[in-house]
């Protein structure tokens, strides 16, 4: 822990698995359930960091846009509609599922406590936090959602009698 008690982020960051504009987005998906992770990290061709996709935005991706938010109209879909819709995601780059579902991934300081992360997480509705490193400009890692609730349970473990 730094000084003054407090995690800060460039303790907790990980280093992820990247999908990039142009891989195939069944691959992208397929490496989101591999590594069972909240969202995927996608950087372009020179590896710079573009945004990311949580997995709910991969799954509003499954269905038109006109059935998000009906629960009547999405019941008229059969398993084989789901099918020819899956077949056209799977056709589609990673660039394209960013553009439509997309968020900018927020950016942290090295600095940051975790209740800062909490508030710049839940902010942007992004289940990452890319954490920059401090002179050399790059980052140091990410901090997914999963790492800021293990993070925060063993924090309110340590402090209960």
């Amino acid at each position: 822990m730094m000084p003054g008690g407090f995690m800060r982020a460039a303790e907790i960051v990980e280093t992820l698995p990247t999908a990039r504009l142009d891989d195939e987005a069944l691959a992208a998906v397929r490496m989101l359930c591999e590594h069972r992770l909240p969202g995927l990290i996608v950087a372009d061709e020179q590896g710079r960091v573009v945004g990311c996709l949580s997995s709910v935005d991969l799954l509003k991706l499954a269905l038109p846009r006109y059935a998000l938010g009906e629960p009547l109209l999405a019941r008229v879909f059969d398993e084989a509609h789901a099918d020819r819709i899956a077949e056209l995601l799977a056709r589609k780059p990673v660039r394209d599922l960013l553009d439509e579902a997309g968020h900018r991934i927020p950016v942290a300081r090295p600095e940051a406590t975790l209740v800062e992360l909490v508030e710049m997480m839940t902010r942007h509705g992004c289940p990452l936090i890319l954490v920059e490193q401090a002179d050399e400009g790059g980052s140091l890692g990410v901090i997914t959602a999963n790492r800021l609730l293990e993070k925060l349970a063993a924090a309110i473990s340590e402090a209960s009698p």
